[in-house]
């Protein structure tokens, strides 16, 4: 039988500010840990294994699960926080003409949210389906529902969304449960670069709690998914009541 501390938890988008916080968590509680980014900007805790990838590319996901994870050992959850925020209109008046949304900030947008993740989710899940089943949850956002100035943002989430849904009608008849959360505005270094700060504090007054999300809100909600076996294709909502 596998050991609680032989059963791996893995965080892609584990270089950013609220993957960062995450592994800390995790390694916190005696977890092994496996991070995934491309760069980090800090020393791992003890007991992660860092491995700087491209987690777009298949192959180089496949190779760093071989390379870290024991044949033995199991893995208990996939977080999957890759991820851009991005904003742009789709339409800019510049002078007397429109400019389009870049064709080329769409594809880095999309690719960031919502190709990345399936990535890393299919080549985790097989490992998961061999090795006694398993939980994975891919993180979406409010912005699925449209949100001005986030098209390519918005499409990508919804995409997660989709994603998460077929993910877990396929793979919970194998042991792999598969949900996701649809964060709000938490607290934290991306989210007051990416949103002026007005702007903010008017999401924050739209919010029925009257504040933004904590980092801790955000592990809770993990350790609730990741618990509880009866929840599954399920997207849970992290947004303090906020409408957009």
């Amino acid at each position: 039988m596998t050991a609680p501390e032989d059963r791996w938890v893995i965080v892609s988008g584990a270089g950013g500010v609220l993957g960062r916080e995450l592994v800390s968590h995790f390694a916190a509680g005696g977890r092994r840990v496996l991070a995934l980014d491309r760069e980090f900007g800090i020393t791992p805790p003890p007991g992660v294994t860092a491995r700087a990838i491209d987690v777009l590319i298949e192959a180089d996901v496949r190779q760093a699960l071989t390379d870290t994870i024991p044949a033995g050992a199991s893995i208990a959850l996939l977080i999957n926080a890759v991820g851009l925020i991005w904003n742009e209109p789709i339409l800019t008046l510049r002078g007397a003409k429109f400019a389009t949304h870049s064709l080329e900030s769409w594809h880095n947008v999309t690719n960031a949210n919502l190709t990345a993740p399936f990535v890393v989710a299919t080549q985790v899940a097989s490992r998961m389906v061999r090795r006694g089943g398993g939980s994975i949850i891919n993180f979406s956002s409010i912005a699925s529902e449209g949100n001005a100035g986030q098209a390519a943002y918005g499409a990508a989430k919804a995409g997660i969304e989709g994603l998460t849904r077929t993910m877990a009608v396929e793979l919970g008849p194998l042991g792999v449960r598969v949900n996701a959360l649809a964060l709000g505005f938490i607290d934290v270094a991306t989210t007051r670069s990416a949103v002026a700060a007005d702007r903010l504090q008017a999401y924050v007054q739209k919010t029925s709690l009257g504040r933004l999300g904590r980092v801790e809100d955000v592990i809770h909600a993990i350790e609730f998914l990741a618990s509880n076996t009866f929840v599954n294709g399920t997207i849970v909502k992290l947004d303090g009541g906020l409408r957009l």
